[in-house]
Protein backbone atom coordinates (compact mmCIF):
# COMPACT_ATOMS: atom_id res chain seq x y z
CA UNK A 1 0.00 0.00 0.00
CA UNK A 2 0.89 3.69 -0.93
CA UNK A 3 1.24 6.61 1.45
CA UNK A 4 -2.11 7.96 2.96
CA UNK A 5 -4.29 9.78 0.10
CA UNK A 6 -7.14 10.63 2.05
CA UNK A 7 -7.85 11.70 6.10
CA UNK A 8 -10.39 13.28 7.99
CA UNK A 9 -10.03 14.71 11.35
CA UNK A 10 -12.78 15.51 13.63
CA UNK A 11 -15.27 15.69 10.94
CA UNK A 12 -18.91 16.33 11.84
CA UNK A 13 -21.26 15.26 9.16
CA UNK A 14 -25.11 16.27 8.90
CA UNK A 15 -27.61 17.76 7.31
CA UNK A 16 -29.54 21.02 7.78
CA UNK A 17 -31.82 23.69 6.36
CA UNK A 18 -33.38 27.04 7.17
CA UNK A 19 -30.26 27.95 9.73
CA UNK A 20 -30.83 24.62 11.45
CA UNK A 21 -28.40 21.70 11.42
CA UNK A 22 -28.76 17.84 12.46
CA UNK A 23 -25.49 16.15 13.31
CA UNK A 24 -25.17 12.55 12.85
CA UNK A 25 -22.40 11.43 14.97
CA UNK A 26 -19.83 11.88 17.17
CA UNK A 27 -16.68 13.70 15.13
CA UNK A 28 -14.86 11.10 13.28
CA UNK A 29 -11.34 10.87 12.28
CA UNK A 30 -10.13 7.98 9.82
CA UNK A 31 -7.67 8.18 6.70
CA UNK A 32 -7.02 5.27 3.57
CA UNK A 33 -3.91 5.00 1.86
CA UNK A 34 -3.25 5.28 -2.02
CA UNK A 35 -3.70 1.73 -3.46
CA UNK A 36 -6.61 0.64 -0.68
CA UNK A 37 -10.12 -1.12 -0.89
CA UNK A 38 -11.65 0.35 2.04
CA UNK A 39 -15.70 -1.03 3.34
CA UNK A 40 -17.53 1.59 5.13
CA UNK A 41 -19.90 -0.39 7.22
CA UNK A 42 -23.28 0.88 9.54
CA UNK A 43 -26.56 0.10 10.13
CA UNK A 44 -28.98 2.02 7.86
CA UNK A 45 -29.52 5.58 8.51
CA UNK A 46 -26.09 5.78 10.48
CA UNK A 47 -24.92 8.50 7.91
CA UNK A 48 -23.07 6.12 5.72
CA UNK A 49 -23.99 8.13 2.38
CA UNK A 50 -23.85 11.36 3.93
CA UNK A 51 -20.10 10.59 5.08
CA UNK A 52 -19.34 9.52 1.34
CA UNK A 53 -21.20 13.04 -0.07
CA UNK A 54 -19.27 14.85 2.46
CA UNK A 55 -15.69 13.26 1.82
CA UNK A 56 -16.41 14.73 -2.54
CA UNK A 57 -17.69 17.59 -1.89
CA UNK A 58 -21.21 17.33 -2.89
CA UNK A 59 -22.05 18.03 0.67
CA UNK A 60 -21.63 20.02 3.40
CA UNK A 61 -19.98 19.26 6.71
CA UNK A 62 -20.04 20.72 10.13
CA UNK A 63 -16.68 20.67 11.69
CA UNK A 64 -13.48 19.01 11.21
CA UNK A 65 -10.89 18.83 8.19
CA UNK A 66 -11.21 16.42 4.84
CA UNK A 67 -7.44 16.21 3.83
CA UNK A 68 -6.80 14.93 -0.08
CA UNK A 69 -3.53 14.69 -1.20
CA UNK A 70 -2.01 16.86 1.32
CA UNK A 71 -4.40 19.62 0.50
CA UNK A 72 -7.70 20.66 2.15
CA UNK A 73 -10.63 19.67 0.47
CA UNK A 74 -12.23 23.46 0.80
CA UNK A 75 -9.03 24.77 -1.08
CA UNK A 76 -9.77 22.61 -4.11
CA UNK A 77 -11.27 24.14 -7.32
CA UNK A 78 -13.92 21.92 -8.29
CA UNK A 79 -12.91 20.84 -11.58
CA UNK A 80 -9.48 20.17 -10.23
CA UNK A 81 -11.27 17.93 -7.44
CA UNK A 82 -13.25 16.01 -10.66
CA UNK A 83 -10.22 15.20 -11.92
CA UNK A 84 -9.58 13.61 -8.02
CA UNK A 85 -12.16 11.65 -7.27
CA UNK A 86 -14.97 9.65 -8.92
CA UNK A 87 -17.78 8.77 -7.56
CA UNK A 88 -21.54 6.74 -7.53
CA UNK A 89 -24.36 6.91 -5.68
CA UNK A 90 -26.55 4.16 -4.66
CA UNK A 91 -29.46 5.17 -7.50
CA UNK A 92 -29.92 2.81 -10.33
CA UNK A 93 -28.94 4.62 -13.18
CA UNK A 94 -31.68 4.40 -16.08
CA UNK A 95 -31.19 5.84 -19.42
CA UNK A 96 -32.60 5.02 -22.72
CA UNK A 97 -31.06 5.31 -25.85
CA UNK A 98 -27.54 5.84 -24.35
CA UNK A 99 -24.77 3.22 -25.29
CA UNK A 100 -22.85 1.41 -22.94
CA UNK A 101 -19.65 3.53 -24.48
CA UNK A 102 -21.37 6.89 -24.43
CA UNK A 103 -22.12 6.48 -21.03
CA UNK A 104 -18.26 5.34 -20.27
CA UNK A 105 -17.28 8.51 -22.62
CA UNK A 106 -19.51 10.22 -19.63
CA UNK A 107 -16.63 10.04 -17.56
CA UNK A 108 -13.87 12.42 -19.24
CA UNK A 109 -15.74 15.30 -18.64
CA UNK A 110 -13.44 16.56 -16.35
CA UNK A 111 -10.30 16.25 -18.96
CA UNK A 112 -12.43 17.77 -21.91
CA UNK A 113 -12.24 21.47 -23.39
CA UNK A 114 -15.45 23.71 -23.16
CA UNK A 115 -17.36 21.99 -26.20
CA UNK A 116 -16.17 18.66 -24.51
CA UNK A 117 -14.35 17.35 -26.96
CA UNK A 118 -13.04 13.52 -27.15
CA UNK A 119 -9.23 13.45 -28.60
CA UNK A 120 -7.06 10.47 -28.47
CA UNK A 121 -6.02 10.50 -24.96
CA UNK A 122 -9.57 10.23 -24.02
CA UNK A 123 -10.57 7.43 -26.29
CA UNK A 124 -7.67 5.22 -24.94
CA UNK A 125 -8.80 6.09 -21.27
CA UNK A 126 -12.57 4.71 -22.46
CA UNK A 127 -11.47 1.62 -24.31
CA UNK A 128 -8.98 0.44 -21.50
CA UNK A 129 -11.54 1.31 -19.30
CA UNK A 130 -13.86 -1.04 -21.30
CA UNK A 131 -11.74 -3.50 -21.54
CA UNK A 132 -10.34 -3.34 -17.56
CA UNK A 133 -14.35 -4.06 -16.39
CA UNK A 134 -15.07 -6.73 -18.84
CA UNK A 135 -17.15 -5.00 -20.85
CA UNK A 136 -15.75 -4.91 -24.73
CA UNK A 137 -18.58 -6.95 -26.21
CA UNK A 138 -21.30 -5.05 -24.69
CA UNK A 139 -19.92 -1.62 -25.52
CA UNK A 140 -23.04 -0.91 -28.41
CA UNK A 141 -25.39 -2.25 -26.21
CA UNK A 142 -27.92 0.57 -24.43
CA UNK A 143 -27.71 0.51 -21.19
CA UNK A 144 -31.58 -0.35 -20.60
CA UNK A 145 -30.98 -3.51 -21.80
CA UNK A 146 -28.25 -4.49 -19.34
CA UNK A 147 -28.32 -6.29 -16.40
CA UNK A 148 -28.06 -4.90 -13.08
CA UNK A 149 -24.53 -6.34 -12.65
CA UNK A 150 -23.34 -5.67 -16.11
CA UNK A 151 -25.03 -1.91 -15.61
CA UNK A 152 -23.20 -1.68 -12.23
CA UNK A 153 -19.65 -2.65 -14.49
CA UNK A 154 -21.06 0.07 -16.86
CA UNK A 155 -21.09 2.76 -14.08
CA UNK A 156 -17.49 1.56 -12.81
CA UNK A 157 -16.24 1.72 -15.64
CA UNK A 158 -17.56 5.44 -16.23
CA UNK A 159 -15.77 6.36 -13.04
CA UNK A 160 -12.53 4.69 -14.43
CA UNK A 161 -12.74 6.51 -17.25
CA UNK A 162 -11.93 9.63 -15.12
CA UNK A 163 -8.86 8.69 -14.15
CA UNK A 164 -9.42 9.83 -10.93
CA UNK A 165 -7.25 8.32 -8.14
CA UNK A 166 -10.00 8.07 -5.77
CA UNK A 167 -13.28 6.37 -5.96
CA UNK A 168 -15.82 6.42 -3.79
CA UNK A 169 -19.13 3.97 -4.52
CA UNK A 170 -22.07 4.21 -2.14
CA UNK A 171 -23.94 0.96 -2.17
CA UNK A 172 -21.92 -0.72 -5.54
CA UNK A 173 -23.60 -3.80 -4.30
CA UNK A 174 -27.29 -3.16 -3.41
CA UNK A 175 -29.22 -4.30 -5.92
CA UNK A 176 -27.52 -7.64 -6.55
CA UNK A 177 -27.68 -11.31 -6.21
CA UNK A 178 -25.02 -12.64 -4.25
CA UNK A 179 -22.62 -13.99 -7.05
CA UNK A 180 -23.06 -10.36 -8.40
CA UNK A 181 -21.76 -9.02 -4.92
CA UNK A 182 -18.50 -10.86 -4.82
CA UNK A 183 -18.03 -10.51 -9.18
CA UNK A 184 -18.33 -6.40 -8.47
CA UNK A 185 -16.36 -6.86 -5.54
CA UNK A 186 -13.47 -8.76 -6.57
CA UNK A 187 -13.33 -6.42 -10.18
CA UNK A 188 -13.24 -2.92 -7.40
CA UNK A 189 -10.48 -4.85 -5.52
CA UNK A 190 -8.49 -5.85 -8.41
CA UNK A 191 -8.80 -2.17 -9.31
CA UNK A 192 -7.52 -1.24 -6.29
CA UNK A 193 -4.47 -3.84 -6.87
CA UNK A 194 -3.31 -1.71 -9.79
CA UNK A 195 -3.38 1.62 -7.45
CA UNK A 196 -6.42 3.24 -6.99
CA UNK A 197 -8.18 3.93 -3.56
CA UNK A 198 -11.55 2.61 -3.86
CA UNK A 199 -14.06 3.48 -0.58
CA UNK A 200 -17.54 1.92 -0.74
CA UNK A 201 -20.27 1.29 1.63
CA UNK A 202 -22.01 -1.89 2.51
CA UNK A 203 -24.02 -3.62 4.32
CA UNK A 204 -22.58 -7.32 3.69
CA UNK A 205 -19.68 -7.39 6.31
CA UNK A 206 -18.98 -10.58 5.11
CA UNK A 207 -17.33 -9.22 1.72
CA UNK A 208 -16.32 -6.78 4.07
CA UNK A 209 -14.35 -9.03 6.14
CA UNK A 210 -13.08 -11.56 3.11
CA UNK A 211 -12.09 -9.17 0.61
CA UNK A 212 -11.43 -5.61 2.09
CA UNK A 213 -7.92 -3.87 3.23
CA UNK A 214 -9.63 -1.27 6.02
CA UNK A 215 -13.23 -1.33 7.60
CA UNK A 216 -14.88 2.38 8.85
CA UNK A 217 -17.22 1.07 11.01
Amino acid sequence: RGPSILTFDSLEIGYGSHGRKRILLPPLSASANRGELVAVIGRNGVGKSTLLRSLIGLQPFYGGKIIINNENLSDIPRLELARRIGYISTEIIRVSNMTVYDLVALGRFPHTNWIGRIDSKSREAIANAISNTGMNKLEKRYIAELSDGERQRVMIARVLAQDADIMVMDEPTAFLDLPGKYEIVNLIRNLARSGKTIIFSTHDINVALKLTDRIWL
